[in-house]
């Protein structure tokens, strides 16, 4: 994972030319690839360097994706591509924070992504389970079945993600000692 700083160069005619073309570029990178981008998050928001260049942040494991958009839809003489930091773990949803590792707390802000197995109680990354189909998965420890199911509601009543964000349930059926 990358995060990523595109920065779009500032227009002295034309301010709003600025922040339509940082828009413009943030739909295209959602409609025309496989980059997870949310326009409408505060995460990703456009903002303004103190040299007035308009510019938005996320992260992403698909920087020739990036690359391919700037260059098929224009943008390669206005807008500058920037790494700010690299790893291995997911984007924390909270600060945007990528870890060098995988992690189940971040460790810049503590945000809770997920909560303990339930059968090992061992702290394992969401990343880091084994896909067996739609949401149940394999505990690379224990190796029994669990349900990975985002936390409802996903926000509180101050509109901030709830921790953990994922809920570990168990997916085996139990075991019947009476039979």
């Amino acid at each position: 994972m990358h995060r990523v700083r595109l920065t779009i160069a500032h227009n002295p005619d034309d301010s709003i030319d600025d922040l339509r073309c940082a828009a413009n570029l943030q739909r295209d990178l959602w409609a025309h690839s496989p980059v997870e981008i949310d326009p409408g998050s505060e995460l990703h928001g456009i903002r303004r360097d103190p040299d007035r260049n308009a510019f938005f942040e996320f992260a992403t494991a698909y920087l020739p994706e990036v690359h391919r958009v700037l260059r098929e839809f224009g943008y390669d003489g206005r807008v500058k591509m920037e790494i700010l930091e690299e790893g291995n773990g997911a984007e924390c949803i909270k600060c945007g924070h990528i870890a060098p590792e995988l992690e189940t707390v971040c460790s810049r802000c503590g945000f809770r992504d997920i909560e303990p197995c339930p059968y090992c109680n061992n702290e394992i990354a969401r990343l880091a389970y084994i896909p067996v189909r739609a949401e149940v998965f394999k505990c690379p420890m224990c190796h029994h079945r669990v349900r990975l199911q985002f936390n409802e509601p996903l926000v509180d009543a101050s509109d901030d993600y709830k921790q953990p964000l994922i809920r570990v349930s168990p997916a085996e059926a139990p075991v019947r000692h009476d039979v």
